[in-house]
Parts: structure tokens; C-alpha cells; sequence
């Protein structure tokens, strides 16, 4: 987080936006780690599933989960050269799998 707010900083003092113009860096950064803090605990609950079909549907949720964590965390760390939208995007899709995980197996 600290990296990110640095970022944001040297950017604001350099005139290339304001602060709120690069908010959504720290947003993205939190739900990052959001996602990675769901999916550490996903793995100790698919070790101890019982084998079947709904076993193998979660873990292709956590791998896809996993998937869009990467992407998430590529398109930020190359924030300056990607697209808001495509970022903003990318949120979007990471939030909703990791909330389809726990809606469908951790009746969160």
C-alpha cells in the first residue's frame, strides 16, 4: 500500500493528476488484497472437501479466482500504461469471482 501511495504522490507532485484522478490505484491495491486474504483461506477448505463433483467445481472457481488475482495485480503494478478502464474493469471481475466463491461454498 505504501508503494502505491508513493506512486500516487510522485505522480501529484509532477502535475500529471490529482490525487483523487489516482485514488483508484489505492482502491484496486485493497481489493487485492482482499482477494488474496479470501483465497489463502479457500485452500485449507478444498484440502478437506470430500471428493466429487463439488469439489472440482470450487477448485475451478479458486483457479479462477487465482487467474484474475494475477491480472489484477499485472494491471497494477503497470498502472501508467494501462487503460483505467480496463483496471476498473478488471476490479469488477476479481470482486465478483471471489464473492461467487464464498456465496456458492462458504455461505458467507
Amino acid at each position: 500500500m505504501q508503494k502505491i501511495k508513493n506512486r500516487i504522490n510522485n505522480k501529484v507532485m509532477i502535475s500529471s493528476g490529482t490525487w483523487i484522478d489516482w485514488q483508484y490505484l489505492l482502491d484496486a491495491a485493497a481489493l487485492l488484497a482482499k482477494c488474496r486474504y479470501t483465497l489463502q483461506y479457500t485452500y485449507p477448505y478444498a484440502y478437506h472437501m470430500e471428493s466429487g463433483p463439488r469439489k472440482e467445481l470450487f477448485e475451478y472457481q479458486q483457479a479462477q479466482l487465482e487467474a484474475e488475482i494475477e491480472n489484477l495485480s499485472w494491471k497494477i503494478e503497470r498502472a501508467e500504461t494501462t487503460d483505467r478502464g480496463d483496471l476498473e474493469n478488471q476490479m469488477d471481475i476479481a470482486e465478483k469471482r471471489r464473492s461467487t466463491l464464498l456465496k456458492d461454498f462458504l455461505e458467507v
